[in-house]
């Protein structure tokens, strides 16, 4: 069972549009499929939505974004450029309206149908990259080329969305305005991003070329090149490692199409393709090639080894593909070496000064929060009191849920004779097992479900971003509290212990055994006093293993 964020906006009307529907969702906005009240069309309405209270900085640093986004993409206009109908606020948030596309996102469509032929990754390469060609010539870089940012309508094109962390550069080539974004801004997706983008240097088109080669590697091979636990690994290997040949991956890749993604892909951005119709055709070229492609005896005996089952051996040894020489300075170089060695290096000092603090505070008999002992009792091991389908199984001793849907959270009731719990203490032990960690993948605890309100509270946390959590009072979507873990680091695969102490409408949160600021209290006129709980999971594709899941009745 699932329910939505967002849908406390259904029917309200925005300007000349009702709301009818949520089609998804970010970290801070909601899209939803809306209709003219007056010509009866069909539009999408993208709507500013945060995931909880923000102070006025935050708030003016995200509708600069938004109304970045309308006047960027308003000014374009290119058959492959999501356009803008129109933009404005409502009740304090900002809104743009733009058409609706029906045939979903190509990240969907990997997702639903998995990777792309040849011939339709050709097809599709070709409009994004005049689509890019085009916006670099009017000065903008998109700044977050991803899957999940192109679309799909009926007819068979690919329409590029979301300029929102757009960047206007001259026409030298040069950035127009310095970069004032927050760090997880200029970041945009770890995934998909450029080396120079990843370390915060100045941008042009050719950082789009390499996102746009990350997006076309993702449509072949089903996943991006790079994968790792956190995002500032997925970065550092942007900057530093080798990419993976799509030869490895898939047989029906040449020599010659590696070579053309290798070249798309890298490091130095004079290296690249210096636009991205250049690399389109270089790319429609080698699959035009493909099927006359004759191996050379060292091409031929790579593929047999390969195709042998030794691949990983195989790849272990290869040595990158040549780029040609660079002409960047050294300290320019060693700036790329350095940064990631110093980010090392904080980190650690940072571990060693958090362990000394700790044990200092111990040592001197200062007082520590941490939550009181859980009962003995699993709420889990009864598999009949928790629902079991596709996408929700026990395994291995382990409750799993897994998200399939990218506008909705997944969430799991304990069902034993309709059990209310009023005062308690719940404990539960968590663990991401995968998931897209871009601030979307949250998991946590239900509290107090009213199955005949379909309300109820709900605590999240997500390693993203070092670690963030946030207490929803989520039928009406109040957010009642939502801070960062500061000096708690949360890890994708980790263990994570959650508690919650509940009694009355006052709740206190502990994670790893330590607690999360001060006790919440719902101050509203009816805070709900008894109810269900159950588990929860957000993000499409994101599936979290409980145990361990012990209530105490006060």
């Amino acid at each position: 069972m699932s329910t939505t964020r967002g849908q406390h906006l259904i029917g309200q009307v925005i300007g000349s549009y009702i709301l009818e529907k949520l089609l998804g969702y970010g970290g801070t906005s909601a899209v939803f499929l809306a209709q003219n009240r007056s010509t009866h069309e069909k539009v999408a309405v993208k709507v500013f939505l945060p995931r909880s209270t923000m102070d006025k900085h935050a708030q003016k640093s995200f509708y600069q974004r938004f109304l970045r986004e309308a006047e960027a993409t308003s000014e374009l206009d290119h058959p492959n450029i999501l356009s803008i109908y129109s933009y404005g606020q409502y009740n304090g948030l900002p809104y743009i309206v733009m058409p609706y596309i029906s045939g979903g996102t190509l990240s969907e469509y990997v997702t639903r149908y998995g990777s792309f032929s040849l011939s339709l990754a050709q097809q599709y390469l070709a409009q994004i990259a005049s689509a890019l060609d085009y916006a670099h010539k009017n000065g903008r870089v998109h700044c977050d080329v991803k899957p999940a940012n192109i679309l799909l309508d009926s007819s068979g094109q690919v329409i590029l969305s979301d300029f929102g962390i757009v960047q206007l550069i001259r026409p030298d080539g040069q950035s127009a305005e310095p970069s004032k974004k927050s760090s997880e801004t200029l970041m945009g997706t770890p995934d998909y991003i450029s080396p120079e983008q990843a370390l915060g240097e100045p941008l042009d088109g050719r950082s789009d070329v390499y996102s746009l080669a990350v997006t076309l590697f993702y449509l072949l091979a089903g996943r991006p090149p790079f994968q790792a636990d956190a995002s500032i690994k997925v970065a550092l290997m942007h900057v530093h490692d080798t990419p993976p040949l799509l030869s490895t991956i898939r047989s029906d890749i040449t020599p010659q199409i590696d070579r053309v993604i290798a070249k798309a892909l890298a490091k130095w951005p004079e290296e690249r393709y210096q636009t991205a119709g250049l690399f389109s055709a270089a790319f429609a070229e080698a699959v035009a090639n493909a099927d006359n492609y004759v191996l050379t005896n060292s091409e031929a005996k790579m593929k047999a080894i390969v195709s042998s089952g030794r691949d990983k051996k195989a790849n272990a040894t290869l040595k990158p593909i040549s780029q040609g020489n660079s002409t960047r300075e050294d300290t320019h170089k060693l700036r790329r070496i350095a940064l990631p060695l110093i980010l090392l290096l904080a980190v650690i000092i940072g571990s060693v000064l958090s362990v000394n603090l700790v044990n200092r505070f111990t040592n001197s008999n200062v007082a520590v929060h941490s939550a009181p002992a859980s009962s003995p009792t699993d709420y889990l091991a009864d598999k009949n009191a928790w629902p079991v389908e596709n996408n929700y199984f026990f395994q291995d001793g382990q409750y799993h849920i897994l998200s399939k849907q990218p506008s909705n959270f997944s969430l799991a009731l304990y069902n034993f004779g309709n059990t209310q719990f009023t005062n308690f203490r719940i404990t539960v032990s968590t663990s991401e097992i995968r998931g897209v960690h871009d601030d979307g993948d949250y998991y946590g605890i239900v509290l107090r479900y009213s199955t005949h309100l379909q309300d109820y509270y709900l605590f999240e946390i997500t390693p993203s971003g070092g670690g963030q959590y946030g207490f929803w009072r989520a039928g009406k979507q109040i957010p009642l509290i939502s801070d960062s873990t500061s000096s708690i680091q949360l890890n994708f695969h980790d263990i994570n212990v959650i508690s919650i102490l509940v009694k009355g409408n006052s709740f206190t949160f502990y994670l790893n055994n330590r607690q999360l600021g001060k006790p919440v209290i719902d101050n509203s006129k009816k805070p709900f006093s008894s109810g269900a709980i159950g588990l929860s999971v957000e993000g499409q594709n994101t599936e979290v293993a409980f145990s361990h899941l012990h209530i105490d009745k006060l």
